[in-house]
């Protein structure tokens, strides 16, 4: 079984961290470049591979 790669899909890792939305056109990334605003829930979050790029390591998703 050959597994193929969804580019519909983010990583998991920078899933919502509230709903665990996946879809790149429901993850939409806020003016500042730094955030993202999930469609499905309203949740705000940095992405760990954004946090990973000198963004704040410990900041917490909001709403």
């Amino acid at each position: 079984m050959i597994c193929q790669r969804n580019d519909d899909l983010v990583d998991p890792e920078d899933a919502c961290p509230r709903c665990a939305e996946r879809h790149i056109d429901r993850l939409i990334w806020i003016d500042d470049g730094e955030q993202v605003r999930c469609a499905a829930c309203s949740t705000i979050y940095t992405p760990p591979n954004r946090r990973l790029e000198g963004g704040d390591p410990h900041a917490a998703p909001t709403q």
